[in-house]
């Protein structure tokens, strides 16, 4: 069965969504620490059909390609929305 272009979307969107306004002037970031990684990690798995999540290893290096990939996520949303 082919995966549905909504999953890629919602997928994306818990991702970019990690990091936002924490409601009182400072940023609140779930990937900032690696328990917050794996929790979104298992919070995250059932977006992602077809992955092996279960035989991901949350380490710092995982982590770090992760949050590199919300920033290229959140440029793509940003310019996306970017007037003309």
């Amino acid at each position: 069965m082919t995966e549905q272009p909504e999953e890629r979307r919602w997928a994306a969107l818990s991702l970019a969504s990690t990091i936002r306004h924490d409601g009182d002037g400072g940023v609140a970031d779930d990937l900032d620490t690696l328990d917050g990684f794996r929790a979104w990690l298992a919070e995250a798995a059932p977006l992602l059909p077809g992955a092996d999540t279960d035989a991901w290893e949350a380490t710092e290096a995982l982590r770090g390609e992760v949050r590199a990939l919300r920033g290229a996520v959140r440029a793509l949303f940003a310019r996306g929305v970017r007037p003309g």
